[in-house]
């Protein structure tokens, strides 16, 4: 079984950038920094899947058409349940990733997959196991200004594996996202 989600993946460049500006916020909580090419915002997580339906689950993946999204995210906040720090995009900036997560949930239903259908709130998570009374000292969210502006051309389908260090992710396949949708 593979344990797969679709998401958006920032460039490379860009997942340096915001795994640099929150280095000394991880460091001061004494947290584990997630790597920078593990850096995503999960659109539709999916779970496990055995082997034999992947194609299934690609060609759900295929037919979805959408524009670019981008997304400026401007705070870091602290999530208390899984003890994590994340940069989050405001809730009014979501309409083009809102719509595509959309998509590609109802695009994976119709193939016979059952989604996590939670509310879809653009994140990435920056630092795992942050020390809880580090974090409890400040002020939660803390701006991030200005804010870091990611432009995401495409979508993927990633696995999860579970690594000495934690989480490693991996894309399985990807899919550009056009400017028009008729591509």
């Amino acid at each position: 079984m593979l344990r797969v989600f679709f998401a958006l993946q920032p460039a490379p460049e860009r997942c340096r950038e915001v795994v640099e500006y929150a280095a000394p916020w991880v460091a001061s909580l004494q947290a584990q920094t997630v790597p920078a090419e593990n850096l995503h915002a999960t659109l539709c997580f999916i779970g496990a899947v055995p082997q034999e339906r992947l194609d299934a689950l690609r060609a759900a993946g295929a037919a979805v058409r959408a524009a670019p999204v981008t997304l400026n995210f401007d705070a870091l906040e602290f999530w208390v349940k899984p003890r994590i720090i994340c940069a989050t995009a405001p809730e009014d900036a979501e309409n083009s990733a809102l719509s595509l997560a959309q998509r590609i949930a109802e695009q994976a239903t119709s193939a016979g997959f059952t989604p996590d259908v939670k509310p879809f709130r653009p994140h990435l998570t920056l630092a795992r196991k942050v020390n809880r009374q580090k974090v409890e000292s400040l002020v939660w969210p803390q701006p991030i200004a200005p804010g870091i502006v990611v432009r995401c051309e495409k979508f993927a389908l990633m696995e999860s594996r579970r690594g000495e260090r934690g989480s490693i992710y991996s894309v399985v396949d990807s899919w550009p996202l056009y400017a028009a949708e008729g591509h």
